[in-house]
């Protein structure tokens, strides 16, 4: 019958479902009151009434959008995937595809042999509880952590295939040759392998949305720069949800920047599924739902092609694009995360009621409330008054938003450069969650720069800098280009004004969706000061500058290449004395377990370590516990400390100390000894070590 009536030429089947959805309102509100009143229905009656929403939504939607889609004209520049194929050419295609590849294999090398701090918590239960829950149709229980984490058990899902996850407490390493069975790094490699080769599968999405938004030229060299960033090559090489934030939510943005720049709606409904993804990954994705809001109000200012658009109307269809996308993210949301059919105020807790989101949804939600009420009872009056009030401003506003950035970013290199003074970032960094009872406001402000100035490559670095000067032209805004490095720029703004509010210091981990963005930022610079270059003597352009972007590939695989460890990178531009991976995800723990694997009757020594990692891959007898008495009783042989660990070893021993703990031992006192057995320094740095030292009892 669906098939008929989908294909008869006298049944409108679209008014025919919206008829059958109007008839059934009734009774679909009577079934969600019985079931928030009543805990005793069956959960197919949950998941009805969330399927009636859904189809209700997806058909509003689309109406919205064939209605707005008839009054337009056809997008110029749309192509066909092989007309879009056949236009990059073959040498923007190669770059593309080798700098994936370049990404996968620098991922590949050393996957297994790297015990990340947090992984555990995913691979001893979260991924498998997940999929167990699934299997039994415990829809509650695929509620799995507050991150949510959902995408990472969806990714890494195929590794239960081989490994079961409840034997991973158990499981160490066996030795130099690898056993497939039993050996801890067959169980790193079947969870971390999907997780690197989806993210590197993902990876040309970057070149194919900026090439949408900003051109061919501009796309390859941002794409060369996020493929060549070390921190995000080591963030993907573990299981944790940032892997995939970083994916997620700068997809999102330039999707949606290109659907405000081209107005097709496949790529409204890209970053709607984009930012869906985001969530289902971490909370902290909220924050893209503050900045499309702000960009409505941004384009508006900048984009010279709504000059002569009334701004009632602009802002009644905006709102209505943001609606779509809004509805396209909170069902990818829905579909994915079973725990919310069963219980649907956790959407509510993924978004505006999320912690994440706590200190700043009541101001968000009061102001979007005055713009919809001043929209449609006030005709927008208060609105367009302020947005004509603005655009009087813009120039000031662009002069303020560069400065801003210059000045914080120029001050932090200061600061660093004289020697950590008046702001010493790394202690205010190593406790990033209680930051703001070191520190006022300007000081953790400013302290969130620092990993991401110290964290990019040199070339980005430089970029960073230079970029905000282009902002000083007037007429900037008419490249899309340059707007959009503005707009990147104002949202890296808005995230550390976010976290400064929140009380809490950005470590590289907890700013890693910046890092793509800094990249495309780098890329929009060093194509602009590329033209102006060819402008300056005269040299005509090519379609793709392959001899320069296979220059920064080069420098980048050379970089990737002398970086051990990627994750705990820092750019050359940071003295050697300092680094930014205060709280490191396990950065030495191999390289430490081999060490000491390799001293004779290592299978009957005993150590003591404040790093989980090296227990995993020691052969040994390993504790991380404050049982002093049983460690001298025991034999205690070796102490392994790292330097991301220090402060919570000092905290956790301040009492021990005070009340001079029977059998005490000094762990406090190894970060400064200088007597080690061996020690290993994170990319060459002494300031980021892990040392051991043979424990002579006291």
């Amino acid at each position: 019958l669906g098939t008929v009536a989908y294909f008869s030429k006298h049944l409108d089947w679209k008014r025919s479902l919206m008829t059958t959805l109007a008839v059934w309102l009734p009774a679909v509100l009577i079934l969600a009151y019985g079931l928030s009143e009543s805990k005793q229905f069956h959960y197919v009656f949950m998941v009805a009434v969330g399927a009636y929403v859904l189809l209700a939504g997806t058909l509003l939607s689309a109406y919205a959008i064939v209605k707005e889609h008839d009054g337009r004209q056809p997008d110029p520049e749309a192509l066909s995937a092989k007309e879009w194929l056949r236009a990059q050419g073959l040498p923007t295609l190669l770059l593309v595809v080798f700098m994936t590849m370049l990404f996968f294999s620098f991922g590949f090398s050393g996957l297994t042999k790297y015990a990340a701090v947090d992984e555990p918590l995913w691979l001893d239960g979260r991924i498998h509880k997940y999929w167990k829950n699934i299997g039994e149709r415990d829809w509650r229980g695929t509620n799995i952590s507050d991150k949510p984490g959902i995408t990472v058990a969806l990714v890494t899902g195929p590794g239960t295939l081989f490994k079961s996850s409840k034997e991973f407490k158990t499981v160490h390493y066996q030795g130099e040759v690898l056993n497939l069975k039993n050996d801890v790094e067959s169980y790193y490699f079947a969870f971390r392998f999907p997780e690197l080769l989806f993210i590197s599968l993902m990876l040309p999405f970057f070149y194919f949305l900026l090439e949408r938004l900003i051109g061919r030229r501009h796309a390859i060299f941002g794409f060369i720069f996020i493929a060549t960033s070390p921190i995000l090559l080591g963030m993907s090489k573990i299981i944790n949800p940032d892997s995939l934030l970083w994916l997620f939510t700068p997809l999102s943005l330039v999707s949606y920047l290109v659907f405000r720049k081209r107005g097709s709606f496949r790529y409204l409904i890209l970053s709607g599924i984009l930012l869906g993804l985001a969530l289902l990954t971490k909370y902290i994705a909220n924050i893209l739902f503050v900045f499309y809001l702000g960009l409505i109000f941004l384009d508006y200012l900048f984009d010279r092609r709504y000059a002569a658009l009334a701004f009632a109307e602009y802002l009644k269809r905006s709102l209505k694009h943001l609606a779509i996308l809004t509805f396209a993210a909170l069902s990818t949301f829905y579909i994915l995360f079973p725990a919310v059919w069963v219980k649907p105020d956790k959407l509510l807790k993924g978004t505006l009621m999320s912690q994440a989101f706590e200190k700043v949804a009541p101001l968000f939600i009061i102001l979007f409330a005055v713009i919809l009420i001043d929209q449609w009872l006030n005709r927008s009056r208060i609105t367009s008054g302020l947005a004509e009030l603005f655009v009087r401003f813009r120039r000031t506003i662009a002069l303020s938003v560069a400065g801003l950035f210059l000045v914080s970013i120029a001050f932090v290199a200061a600061d660093v450069w004289m020697g950590m003074r008046p702001y010493d970032f790394m202690e205010l960094l190593a406790s990033p969650k209680t930051v703001a009872t070191k520190s006022a406001w300007i000081g953790v402000f400013l302290t969130n720069f620092y990993p991401l100035l110290f964290g990019v490559t040199p070339l980005v670095f430089l970029a960073l800098f230079i970029t905000p000067c282009f902002f000083l032209k007037k007429d900037f805004s008419d490249s899309i280009a340059l707007r959009t490095a503005f707009y990147l720029v104002v949202f890296i703004l808005l995230y550390h004004l976010g976290a400064t509010v929140n009380g809490v210091a950005s470590i590289v981990r907890y700013q890693i969706i910046l890092f793509p963005m800094a990249a495309i930022i780098a890329g929009i610079a060093f194509e602009h000061i590329l033209s102006m270059l060819h402008k300056r003597f005269g040299i005509k352009e090519m379609p793709t500058p392959v001899f320069a972007a296979s220059a920064l590939a080069l420098i980048g695989a050379i970089s990737l290449f002398f970086t051990p460890y990627p994750l705990s990178y820092a750019s050359t531009m940071l003295p050697a004395k300092y680094h930014i991976d205060m709280k490191d995800m396990g950065a030495g723990s191999y390289e430490a377990a081999m060490w000491l694997n390799s001293r004779p009757g290592a299978k009957d020594m005993l150590i003591w370590t404040d790093k989980d990692g090296v227990c995993k891959f020691f052969v040994g007898r390993c504790k991380r516990g404050l049982d002093y008495q049983k460690l001298r009783t025991d034999g205690l042989d070796y102490i392994v400390t790292s330097a991301g660990r220090e402060s919570r070893t000092t905290k956790m021993m301040a009492g021990d100390i005070t009340n001079q703990k029977p059998g005490l031992i000094r762990f406090d006192q190894y970060y400064d000894r200088t007597d080690t057995a061996h020690e290993i320094d994170i990319n060459g740095r002494r300031s980021h070590f892990v040392k051991i030292f043979k424990f002579e009892t006291q």
